[in-house]
C-alpha cells in the first residue's frame, strides 16, 4: 500500500544534481554441478508419466541435500546468516535442473523407472534470493511442499499394497480410483512447487501460470490461491488480487495472512476503510503479527490519522524491534505532525537496520522540511544511488 512520500521526490531542490559513479567489480558467478540419480517403480494403477515424476523428485530431493551443503559454506563466507531451514529454501530456489538420461526397465509385473540429472547451483542470485528466504511465509510454503511430497510417497505404497491384497473386481476398482486420486494431488503439489519456485525468481507471470494449473487439479488447495493473490499483487492486479484472497478465506476463515494482503491490496485501491477492517480481523485471530499492525498504521497515516497510526506501529516495533520499514512508517507520521527531530530518529533507527532507499529519501524530506538542504541533498543522493529510478 503506498503511503505518503514514499518513492516519489516530492521535494526535489532545483540546486541537487547527482552525478553517480557505479564502480562494479569484475565478479563472476561461482557455479557447482551436482550429479543425483533416482527410481522408483511403478505398481498396477499408476500412469507412466506420473511414476516418472516420483522418480525426478527422487533425484531432485537428493541434489538439494548436496546443494544445502554448499550453500551453507557459501552463505558464511557472506554472513548472510541463514537458518538450516532458510538453506534448504536457498538451495532448492537458485538449483537449475537439467534430465541427462533416463531409463524404463520391466520389473516384475511392473516397471522401473530411473533418472539421472544434472543439477547447477549458481551464486550469482544468491545474495537477492538469500533475502526473499527470510520472510516467514517463504520457508513455510517449502515446508509444506515437502511434508505434501512425503505424505504422497506413503499414500501410495500404502495404495499399491491395498490393491495387492484387493478381493474382488469392486474392492479394485475402489484402489485404483484413489491411486488416480492421488496422482492427481500429486500433480497439483508439483505445479504447486512450480509457482513457488517462479515466485522466488519474481516471475509472476509463470508463478500465476502454476498456481492456476494446480488450483484446477486441486480446487481446494488454499495456500495456491494465497500465492496467486500474491502474484497478482505484485503485478499491480488488485482486482484479482483480492478475488483470490477472498477465495483462501472462504477455504480457511482463520487465515490471518489472507487478511492482512486483502487488506494490503484494499489500500492499494484507496479503499482504506476496507483495508483496517481486515487488518483488525487478522490482528483478533493473530494478536503478535507486527505486520498486521505496521499495515493498519499505515492506512491509518493515510487517512490522516497519525495518532492511531503512531499507536499501530509502536506496536509493531515492540512485538519486532528489528522491523526497519515500521521506524519508517512511524517516521512518516511524526513528520507529517511536523515533529521533525522524532522523524528523523526514526529513519536513522530505520538505516541502521536496513539502510534502503525510502529510508534515506524521507530523512531528506525531513531535513529538507527543517531548512537543513545540504544534509537533506546528503540523502536525496544516498537514496539515488541505492535507486536510481528515483532520478
Amino acid at each position: 500500500m503506498a503511503t505518503k512520500k514514499e518513492l516519489t521526490m516530492r521535494q526535489i531542490l532545483a540546486i541537487l544534481v547527482v552525478a553517480l559513479m557505479f564502480s562494479q567489480s569484475a565478479a563472476f558467478a561461482e557455479t557447482k554441478e551436482i550429479i543425483s540419480e533416482g527410481a522408483y517403480n511403478m505398481g498396477d494403477g499408476e500412469t507412466p508419466t506420473v511414476a516418472e515424476s516420483r522418480a525426478l523428485l527422487q533425484a531432485k530431493r537428493t541434489a538439494v541435500e548436496e546443494a544445502g551443503t554448499y550453500v551453507e559454506s557459501y552463505s558464511k563466507t557472506k554472513n548472510f546468516q541463514l537458518t538450516a531451514d532458510e538453506i534448504q529454501v536457498l538451495a532448492s530456489g537458485v538449483m537449475e535442473v537439467e534430465v541427462l538420461e533416463k531409463k524404463r526397465t520391466v520389473v516384475g509385473d511392473g516397471f522401473n523407472f530411473w533418472v539421472k540429472i544434472k543439477a547447477q547451483v549458481s551464486t550469482d542470485k544468491m545474495e537477492e534470493m538469500a533475502k526473499r528466504v527470510k520472510e516467514k511465509s517463504v520457508v513455510e510454503d517449502y515446508k509444506r511442499i515437502q511434508e505434501a511430497y512425503d505424505k504422497s510417497q506413503k499414500d501410495i505404497e500404502e495404495l499399491k499394497r491395498q490393491l495387492a491384497g484387493a478381493k474382488g473386481e469392486k474392492e479394485r476398482k475402489q484402489v485404483e480410483a484413489r491411486i488416480t486420486d492421488e496422482e492427481r494431488l500429486l500433480r497439483a503439489n508439483e505445479w504447486f512447487d512450480k509457482g513457488y519456485q517462479h515466485s522466488l525468481a519474481n516471475e509472476h507471470d509463470d508463478e500465476i501460470e502454476s498456481y492456476t494449473k494446480a488450483i484446477a487439479l486441486n480446487p481446494n488447495i488454499v495456500q495456491a490461491y494465497y500465492n496467486r493473490g500474491i502474484a497478482y499483487d505484485d503485478k499491480g492486479q488488485y482486482d484479482r488480487a483480492i478475488e483470490d484472497y477472498n477465495k483462501a478465506i472462504a477455504l480457511n476463515p482463520i487465515f490471518a495472512y489472507a487478511y492482512v494482503n486483502r487488506g494490503i491490496a484494499y489500500g492499494m485501491k484507496g479503499q482504506y476503510d476496507k483495508a483496517i477492517e481486515d487488518f483488525n480481523k487478522a490482528i483478533a485471530l493473530d494478536p503478535n503479527d507486527a505486520k498486521a499492525y505496521y499495515n493498519r498504521g499505515r492506512a491509518y497515516g493515510m487517512k490522516g490519522q497519525y495518532d492511531r497510526a503512531i499507536e499501530d506501529y509502536n506496536k509493531a516495533i515492540a512485538l519486532d524491534p528489528n522491523f526497519a520499514d515500521a521506524y519508517v512508517g512511524r517516521g512518516l507520521a511524526y513528520n507529517d505532525k511536523r515533529q521533525y527531530d522524532r522523524a528523523i530518529e526514526d529513519y536513522n533507527k530505520a538505516i541502521a537496520l536496513d539502510p534502503h532507499a525510502n529510508a534515506y529519501y524521507n530523512r531528506g524530506n525531513a531535513y529538507a522540511d527543517k531548512g537543513q538542504y545540504d544534509r537533506a541533498i546528503e540523502d536525496y543522493n544516498k537514496a539515488i544511488v541505492l535507486k536510481p529510478e528515483l532520478c
